[in-house]
């Protein structure tokens, strides 16, 4: 075979965020993923409510898109390998056509930098607003701003589906 790259290694690897996708060859967006961490551990003493819970879920992300990641990468090296030997598809998960249908596995896929600059530009706004307001910081985390902000993140994540167009490449019909 010629992928070497190890599932449990990758798994270990991937205990500290990034690090996985960086060992894959995932580099744009392991830096993403460690970027991202160390900004939730550095915001997480100014916003305790918001920071651990985004740094868990980053977490089990990269955790999990690691892993999936190897699979697949496993999977396009034996694809290869059988299509370079001339070898039927018995045993194998996909024909050749099909592996074509799914354009491969892009090493460029990354985090969408739309979602990323939105979190950005979110984050920058909270924090400046906690360094000019403090004592509004303050009043609001006493009346629970965490579940205000949870419900505004709900309504609008369901506004945004609403609005989307079924059967579109962005909407999927179940």
């Amino acid at each position: 075979m010629m992928n070497k790259k190890r599932k449990w290694l990758t798994f270990i690897l991937s205990m500290i965020p990034g690090l996985g996708h960086l060992y894959l060859g995932f580099n744009r967006q392991g830096l993403q993923i460690m970027i991202g961490a160390c900004t939730c551990i550095v915001l997480i003493e100014s916003m305790p409510m918001i920071f651990p819970f985004a740094l868990s879920i980053l977490w089990f992300y990269q955790l999990f898109d690691a892993l999936q990641r190897v699979n697949w990468i496993r999977a396009a090296a034996a694809e290869h390998e059988r299509m370079m030997m001339g070898q039927e598809s018995f045993g194998y998960p996909w024909t050749e056509r099909d592996w074509i249908a799914m354009n491969g596995y892009s090493r460029d896929s990354g985090l969408n930098p739309f979602w990323l600059g939105g979190g950005c530009l979110i984050v920058g706004m909270m924090v400046l607003f906690v360094n000019i307001f403090p004592g509004v910081w303050t009043w609001m985390m006493q009346k629970d701003i965490g579940s205000v902000l949870l419900a505004f993140g709900l309504i609008g994540y369901g506004l945004w589906l609403l609005k989307k167009k079924p059967g579109t490449k962005e909407g999927s019909q179940i």
